[in-house]
C-alpha cells in the first residue's frame, strides 16, 4: 500500500500534520540535554588544597622549625617554602583534608572530582553515551514492535523521573547510574519521535523535515545554557531539576500526538488507521470519504495479493520448469533476508562501511568534544556554550544549499576540510599567545569548525542509508550511530585533555577531519541515484566508483542494467 499517496491526499503540509510536527519538535529539549548538561553541572570551579593546622604541624620537622617557612596552598597540593639563609627550597605535600571551592556548587565540588579524581567526571559522561547506545538498540526495536507513540511517552516518563531523582541523590555512584539511564531513555525518545515525525509526511518532504529537525535540535541544545545561567547562583541540583521540569509537558504526548499511520497500516491495524485518516481530514477541513474508499480498496487488494503469493509458494512445484525458476527468483527478491554478516562478506560493502564508521566516529567526537570544551574556553562559560550552539545554524543552512547542487560526497568533503583547517588554526593561535585578539580569533575558528562539523553530521545522516540495500538500511544507521557513540565516549575526556594540553583537542579534531576528506575519495556519489533494493544492486552501485572508464562511462554499468532488465 502506498502510504505516501494517502498522506498527499490529506495535504502534504496539512494543518493536522504540521501541528503534530510542531509539538513533536517542542518536546526536543528534554531529549537533547543528556550529554551537554554536564558542561554546567560538572564544571570545575576555582579551588585550592585545604590543609588543617594539625596535619600541617605533622609535616613540620626540626629543620622547618629552625628556618622561616611559608605555606602556599595550590590546587592539588601544599607547598612548604623554606628560607635557609637566603636559599629557598620547596617541598610538596599532598592534600589530606580535601579542597576549598569558590563559586557555584557543582558535582566536582560536592564529590571532590578534581586532581586525581577528575577523570571520574568524564567517566560519568561516558556512561551517558553508553546509555545512548543501549537505548538506540533497545527502543528502536521495541518501537517497531509496539509502536512509536507507546515507546515515546514511556521514555518521556522515565526520563523526567531520572532527571528529578538525579537532582536529589547524595551518592556519586547513583548519579552515574542515573546518567546512564538518562542517556538510554533520551536516545529512545529521540529516535522514536524522529521516526514519528518523518512518517507523517511523504518521501519528497522528508529532507525538509530533517532540516527542520536539525534546526530544532540546535535551539534545544543551546536552551540549556539559559537554564544554567538563570540558576548560576544555585546548586547544580537545581539545574538538573530545571532540565527535568522543562520537559514535563512531554508527558502529554500520550494524548496530543498520534501513532504513525505507516506503522498502523504495516501492522494491519486498519481500523485505527481509518480513525487517523478521519481525524486528519477533520483538522485539514477535508472530506475523508474519497480517501477512505481508496484506502479500503487498497486494503482488499493487499490482502488478495498476499493470498496469491502464499498460493504461489505452495503450488510452484506443479508448474513448468521455466516458470518455476522465475517464481523462485521473484520470491527470493521479495524476501531477501540480510544481516550484518553480509557487510563483512563483500569487500566493496565492507570498505564503504568502514569509511562511513570512521566519518561517524570523527563527527560525533568533534561535535560533542567542542561542546564539552566550551566550559573551559576563556570568557563567559554560558555565552561560549550558547554561541557554540548557535553557530550550528550556518552549517545547517549550507547543508540545505549545497546538498542537491554539489552532491553528498563533495558537501561532506567541503565541511570536513573547512572544519579541519579551522580547528588546527584555533590550536595554533591558542599556542602562540595569550592576547585578547589571538584568543578571540581562536574562538572564532572553533565556532567555524563547529558549524562545519554540524553540516557534515546532518549530511551523513542522509548519505549513509543511500548506500545500503533496503534490508540493511536501518542497520546502517544503527551501526553508524554506534560508531558515533564511541566517538562520543572519547569526547567526554576532551576537556580533561585540554586542561593539560590546551592546544591538543583542536589538533586532534582538526587532523582527523582532514583525514576524513581523503577517505571520501573511495565513496560513491549517491545524489539523484535510485536507492538500491538488494545487496547485488548496492554492490553494483558501489563498484561504479572503482571502475570508471576514461570516457566517463561505467564499465560495470552494462551488467547493472542487464540485471535490472532481467529481474526488476
Amino acid at each position: 500500500m502506498d502510504v505516501d499517496n494517502i498522506l498527499r491526499s490529506l495535504g502534504k503540509y496539512g494543518r493536522y500534520q504540521v501541528l503534530q510536527l510542531v509539538y513533536n519538535l517542542f518536546c526536543m529539549p528534554l531529549m537533547t540535554y543528556s550529554v551537554v548538561i554536564y558542561v554546567f553541572v560538572g564544571h570545575i570551579p576555582e579551588f585550592k588544597c585545604k590543609m588543617s593546622r594539625e596535619n600541617l604541624t605533622k609535616n613540620f620537622n626540626e629543620t622547618h622549625r629552625s628556618y622561616n617557612v611559608t605555606v602556599h596552598s595550590r590546587q592539588c597540593n601544599v607547598i612548604l617554602e623554606t628560607n635557609r639563609s637566603g636559599i629557598l627550597t620547596q617541598e610538596s605535600i599532598p592534600c589530606q583534608d580535601g579542597y576549598e571551592f569558590f563559586g557555584q556548587e557543582t558535582t566536582a565540588s560536592e564529590w571532590n572530582l578534581v586532581c586525581g579524581a577528575e577523570s571520574l567526571g568524564g567517566m560519568s559522561t561516558t556512561m551517558t553515551v553508553i546509555g545512548q547506545m543501549i537505548g538506540a538498540a533497545l527502543f528502536s526495536t521495541l518501537a517497531d514492535k509496539y509502536g512509536r507513540l507507546l515507546i515515546s511517552y514511556t521514555n518521556f516518563i522515565a526520563l523526567a523521573l531520572c532527571y528529578v531523582i538525579a537532582a536529589v541523590v547524595p551518592w556519586f555512584s547513583a548519579f552515574v547510574i542515573l546518567r546512564l539511564l538518562i542517556g538510554a531513555f533520551s536516545e529512545g525518545a529521540l529516535m522514536t519521535m524522529g521516526t514519528l515525525a518523518l512518517e507523517m509526511f511523504p518521501a519528497e518532504s522528508r529532507g525538509f523535515i530533517n532540516y527542520l529537525d536539525s534546526i530544532a535540535s540546535t535551539f534545544s541544545i543551546t536552551s540549556i545554557s539559559l537554564v544554567a545561567y538563570l540558576l548560576r547562583n544555585e546548586s547544580w541540583r537545581y539545574t538538573m531539576l530545571g532540565a527535568g521540569i522543562i520537559g514535563v509537558h512531554s508527558l502529554a504526548t500520550r494524548w496530543i500526538l498520534q501513532e504513525s499511520l505507516r506503522w498502523l497500516i504495516v501492522n494491519g491495524r486498519y481500523e485505527e488507521a481509518k480513525q487517523w485518516i478521519k481525524r486528519a481530514s477533520r483538522w485539514n477541513k477535508m472530506d475523508p470519504s474519497r480517501i477512505l474508499a481508496k484506502f479500503d480498496s487498497e486494503v482488499q487488494s493487499r490482502e488478495q495479493t498476499m493470498l496469491v503469493d502464499e498460493n504461489t509458494e505452495l503450488t510452484k512445484s506443479e508448474v513448468n520448469g521455466e516458470h518455476t525458476r522465475t517464481v523462485r527468483f521473484h520470491s527470493y527478491r521479495m524476501k531477501e533476508k540480510l544481516s550484518v554478516l553480509d557487510i563483512f562478506r563483500h569487500k566493496q560493502m565492507l570498505r564503504t562501511s568502514m569509511i562511513l564508521w570512521v566519518v561517524w566516529f570523527v563527527n560525533s567526537m568533534t561535535y560533542y568534544g567542542l561542546f564539552l570544551l566550551s566550559g573551559t574556553m576563556s570568557g563567559n562559560m554560558y555565552l561560549n556554550f550558547f554561541l557554540n550552539g548557535i553557530v550550528e545554524i550556518p552549517g545547517i543552512f549550507l547543508f540545505w544549499f549545497f546538498i542537491n547542487r554539489y552532491g553528498r560526497r563533495k558537501t561532506c568533503v567541503m565541511f570536513h576540510a573547512i572544519a579541519g583547517v579551522s580547528l588546527i588554526l584555533a590550536a595554533v593561535l591558542n599556542f602562540v599567545g595569550d592576547t585578547p585578539v589571538l584568543k578571540g580569533l581562536a574562538s572564532a575558528m572553533i565556532f567555524i569548525g563547529k558549524s562545519m562539523i554540524t553540516g557534515s553530521y546532518t549530511t551523513i545522516f542522509i548519505y549513509t542509508p543511500e548506500m545500503y540495500p533496503t534490508n540493511l538500511r536501518a542497520l546502517s544507521i544503527g551501526m553508524g550511530s554506534a560508531a558515533g557513540r564511541i566517538g562520543g565516549m572519547v569526547s567526554s575526556f576532551a576537556a580533561l585533555f585540554g586542561t593539560y594540553v590546551p592546544w591538543g583537542p583542536g589538533v586532534v579534531f582538526g587532523s582527523l577531519s582532514l583525514l576524513v576528506t581523503i577517505l571520501f575519495q573511495w565513496l560513491p556519489e549517491t545524489t539523484g541515484k535510485q536507492l538500491p533494493n538488494t545487496l547485488q544492486e548496492a554492490m553494483s552501485f558501489s563498484a561504479l566508483k572503482d571502475n570508471k572508464k576514461k570516457d566517463g562511462s561505467d564499465c560495470c554499468r552494462g551488467k547493472y542494467l542487464e540485471y535490472n532488465e532481467r529481474y526488476i
